[in-house]
């Protein structure tokens, strides 16, 4: 490696986690990511770090102010030359992180600064996903605006309730126990101790939001406390919006860093980052079981690497729900049924920063395992949407022996746009297999509709929703429906109906 090689290198990360509803201290996302980013700059050793800044990346916060990145650099004080804020989606920190080492290996920038947070733990402020959605179809409009700003689902797709994180992650997870050949039972159980290992995680981690550990009996057992949400996941099993976390990185080049004093044990190495997005729409989707997108994402990310699956020490797999730890798993090549540990923060569910900016802490967390054991390498994924959206990124303590540049990735979103769906029908009539589907529940713990996608005779997919008929949810939990054959009729302007 030539001395003049330039890498770019994380240098400092901060993290806050905020519990206290104390009177008079119910912080702003804003003023959340502002203390993020004083413990980032006090990490990194160098005191004046602000004033090198040239590029500040805020990750959206679902925040009503119209512009957070000028109210954050208000806060701050400081006025960098790049100024912007992110669109919806929890793969939007490894995305900018990646971008960021894009423009500094290319000379662009010279200092990159991420911050994002959550502020939702508050008795005065709820979430409404409505008022998010109506957001989002505003931010085309923002300058300041980088990200997709599409909308996650089609028309059709709402009508029969086939949208929102809760009701398209279940989908995924009973196509795959089907495709496992699972019982329920089994199925169940074995969700259970795939969140078990995470909430362990979790409870040795001081900056987790849930810090009690429980067992896989305790997540998987449906009670008054932990009631099912969308058949097979029970709460523990859902990551849970109110929290008050934030996180905060700086990347620079190694050149820079040395120019700032910044010391070297400080530096990890960008040894490999990639994004790829799946087939936009669920309707879309070549099947609901594997995802295309992380399988050749991660191959061009370990190739840029020059590393193989089994050269990685450590793991953190988005964890918004277990079908989507599940799939990345299975899609970078690990062992599903016997995994390393999956998360070096305790995940979604646990952890917390269930909103866009989970990532970010993961980042955070292995940037300072690495720092603690410069030999290892640690792999880094987020989501957005619906299993939609996937970033990744490698890091490590060593020197890479080839500089930053992801010039393969070009033709990976081009090969995934080709992959053949199947046929989309909007008024469907006649028999019918279940391909996926799943059990929505009430806040008694109700079995209240299902969302159904379902095989038409000549192949063509579709959507439905079953009568509301609580003998025949149950039965939905207890017995196997995909693969189940039916009848279905269109519904106009109303769910289409499958009748078995």
């Amino acid at each position: 490696m030539k001395e003049d090689t330039i890498h770019p290198i994380i240098v400092g990360v901060g993290q806050i986690t905020h519990r206290e509803k104390i009177l008079g201290d119910d912080p702003s996302p804003s003023q959340l990511a502002k203390r993020a980013i004083q413990v980032c700059v006090e990490d990194s050793g160098c005191s004046d770090l602000l004033g090198h800044v040239d590029s500040l990346s805020v990750v959206n916060m679902f925040c009503e102010t119209e512009n957070p990145t000028s109210a954050l650099c208000d806060l701050l004080g400081f006025k960098p030359g790049i100024r912007e804020y992110t669109s919806i989606g929890g793969n939007t920190p490894q995305w900018l992180v990646n971008r960021a080492a894009d423009d500094i290996a290319k000379g662009k920038i010279d200092v990159a600064l991420l911050a994002g947070a959550e502020a939702l733990y508050s008795e005065d402020r709820t979430f409404d996903w409505r008022r998010t959605y109506r957001a989002l179809e505003g931010m085309s409009q923002r300058n300041e605006i980088i990200g997709s700003t599409r909308r996650g689902f089609a028309d059709h797709e709402f009508r029969n309730n086939a949208f929102g994180a809760t009701r398209a992650y279940p989908l995924f997870e009973n196509a795959l126990r089907a495709r496992r050949r699972q019982s329920i039972e089994e199925h169940r159980s074995a969700l259970g101790r795939h969140c078990a290992e995470f909430s362990k995680i979790a409870a040795d981690n001081p900056l987790a939001w849930f810090r009690e550990e429980r067992s896989s009996h305790e997540i998987e057992k449906v009670t008054d406390q932990n009631r099912m949400i969308s058949f097979p996941y029970t709460k523990f099993m859902n990551p849970i919006m109110g929290v008050n976390q934030a996180a905060a990185v700086v990347l620079t080049s190694t050149d820079v860093a040395k120019k700032l004093s910044i010391p070297s044990e400080k530096w990890v190495y960008l040894l490999g980052g990639g994004e790829a997005m799946e087939k936009w729409l669920l309707s879309e989707r070549v099947n609901y079981w594997s995802s295309p997108a992380i399988r050749e994402m991660t191959k061009a990310a370990l190739e840029m690497a020059g590393l193989g699956i089994d050269q990685i020490d450590f793991f953190d797999l988005y964890s918004c729900f277990p079908s989507a730890t599940t799939i990345a798993a299975s899609e970078i090549g690990l062992d599903v049924n016997d995994p390393p540990n999956l998360t070096v923060t305790g995940g979604l569910p646990y952890f917390g920063g269930p909103g866009n900016n989970y990532t970010t802490h993961a980042i955070a967390q292995t940037v300072e395992r690495i720092r603690e054991k410069p030999e290892q390498t640690g792999l880094v994924t987020g989501v957005g949407m619906y299993l939609t959206k996937h970033s990744l990124g490698i890091y490590g303590g060593r020197e890479p022996e080839k500089p930053w540049n992801r010039g393969q990735l070009d033709p990976i979103q081009e090969k995934i746009d080709r992959m053949e769906s199947p046929d989309l029908c909007l008024e469907p009539e006649g028999p019918a297999v279940v391909e996926t589907y799943t059990v929505i529940h009430d806040r008694k713990n109700e079995p209240e509709y299902s969302v159904v996608i379902a095989r038409l005779e000549n192949g063509q997919r579709c959507f439905a929703q079953t009568d509301e008929d609580r003998d025949l949810l149950i039965a939905m939990e207890t017995e196997e429906f995909v693969g189940k054959r039916g009848f279905i009729r269109k519904g106009d302007d109303a769910p289409n109906r499958m009748r078995f």
